[in-house]
């Protein structure tokens, strides 16, 4: 029962960040960039009100946020993605499984652009990289961490510690 649970969690959650992804593909260019200006000056806010000294804080660049978004974005979709992963495939544990996510991050990184197509928004192949490095960072990140769980429960079961 928890495993089917933890399955359903990591599909709804996957779901739920691809259809965030390509909500915001989906909007035009000037509702998107309105967004983003609205983030950015919110940053911007912070940023004034937690430093003392007004001529410390720097003007947050439209563009850079938005390229951050989607390294952010992508990141928490290869957590997600490698998760799923780790969980159907329980104890083993291979280069193939980073591959076949990657995989995956990279076909909805490409669908992501693509959907900018129609939406009158022009696809960058940048993007996609920035997509696929936070996806491979997420993943990598997964793994490790689920690596390292499972060498420290054979060190607890090979000494007696279970």
């Amino acid at each position: 029962m928890k495993h089917k649970f933890s399955v359903a969690i990591c599909v709804i959650l996957i779901v739920l960040t691809v259809g965030f992804v390509f909500n915001n593909s989906a909007k035009p260019t000037a509702e998107s960039q309105q967004a983003s200006a609205v983030v950015a000056e919110t940053i911007q806010e912070v940023a004034q009100k937690t430093t003392s000294n007004e001529a410390q804080t720097t003007l947050v660049s439209v563009r850079y946020l938005r390229k951050a978004a989607h390294a952010v974005e992508f990141f928490a979709l290869g957590l997600e993605l490698a998760a799923f992963s780790v969980i159907i495939g329980r104890r083993k544990y291979s280069f193939q499984k980073f591959w076949n996510v990657l995989s995956m991050a990279l076909a909805v990184a490409v669908a992501d652009e693509s959907i900018q197509i129609f939406s009158g928004r022009g696809p960058k192949v940048q993007d996609v990289l920035i997509d696929l490095g936070g996806a491979a960072v997420g993943i990598l990140l997964t793994l490790l961490v689920h690596y390292i769980w499972i060498s420290c429960r054979k060190g607890k079961r090979r000494y007696g510690k279970n």
